[in-house]
């Protein structure tokens, strides 16, 4: 599931920073169930703290009021492509 993996985070975080309709919340959802399994790549700490963002994308600072928008998620898929430019 490794190359399954990064690919999987890179489309979530692509789909989040490109569409300002992605559901931030099945993209949470994704992320806290595979941080809950045993692939390997989990102890890779890039792809560990992609997960980790993507688990709190649909956090709200307030009623109605995203914490984290377009910006941050473009950090992160950065953040991600950094670590993995080849996926």
């Amino acid at each position: 599931m490794s190359d399954e993996l990064l690919h999987n985070i890179k489309a979530r975080l692509e789909a989040l920073a490109d569409d300002p309709a992605a559901d931030a919340g099945e993209a949470a959802d994704w992320a806290l169930e595979v941080m809950e399994g045993d692939d390997p790549l989990l102890a890779e700490e890039a792809v560990w703290q992609a997960l980790d963002a993507l688990g709190g994308a649909d956090l709200m600072s307030g009623p109605g009021t995203p914490l984290h928008g377009p910006e941050d998620f473009r950090a992160w898929l950065h953040a991600f492509i950094q670590a993995y430019p080849d996926v």
